[in-house]
């Protein structure tokens, strides 16, 4: 019995992944805390001293590297990269650059983004402020496939968030934030079987 938990956990810890990231890194800490989750890289398109989720990396002993904005050398090497370690799904965690149409091309199927509303509504930047101001009374959080659009590849999960009157852009925020930091590990995981 104890032989095939350790075969199973196993099995989810070879299956590695890797997550681009261009800000903070909120996402990244809760994938960083799940040990089911093994990350084999971070990438940020942007000068390390703005990417405060690479000093997470540095704390977890995760290897990182930055791009500095240049899309095309960045998806060159991370698919080179990526078979080489047989990486086995990219996370975008709070990446703020599209990709390719060849580069979501060649990933199909194993791109995945988290998105703070419940799309198709509110996409792209700011949505959760879009969806405060339009006075909506439940807004949420989605992850979804990465396809040629911008926040419109297939759903995968979603999970409504309540707006309370009292509620500010900021309190909607942090509890939208609190949501993600559960949804997307149990989503990662749940694919990576």
């Amino acid at each position: 019995m104890f032989s095939n938990a350790c075969i199973s956990v196993t099995r989810i810890l070879i299956m590695a992944i890797a997550v681009f990231v261009s800000g903070t890194g909120t996402n990244l800490q809760a994938m960083i805390d799940d040990v089911d989750i093994d990350i084999e890289m971070v990438i940020t398109n942007r000068n390390a001293k703005f990417v405060s989720a690479l000093r997470r990396c540095e704390n977890a002993g995760i290897s990182w590297i930055s791009y500095l904005n240049n899309m095309e050398n960045l998806e060159k090497y991370t698919t080179e990269t990526f078979e080489e370690k047989n990486v086995e799904l990219i996370v975008l965690a709070g990446f703020m650059k599209l990709l390719s149409p060849a580069y979501v091309k060649r990933w199909e199927g194993k791109i995945i983004n988290i998105h703070p509303s419940l799309l198709p509504s509110f996409k792209g930047a700011h949505a959760i402020e879009q969806a405060f101001e339009y006075g909506v009374k439940y807004t949420g959080v989605t992850v979804h496939y990465v396809d040629e659009g911008m926040d419109t590849g297939s759903i995968i999960a979603q999970q409504t968030v309540k707006v309370a009157k009292r509620d500010t852009v900021e309190t909607l925020e942090k509890k939208i934030h609190k949501v993600e930091h559960k949804l997307y590990p149990k989503v990662i995981k749940d694919l990576l079987k």
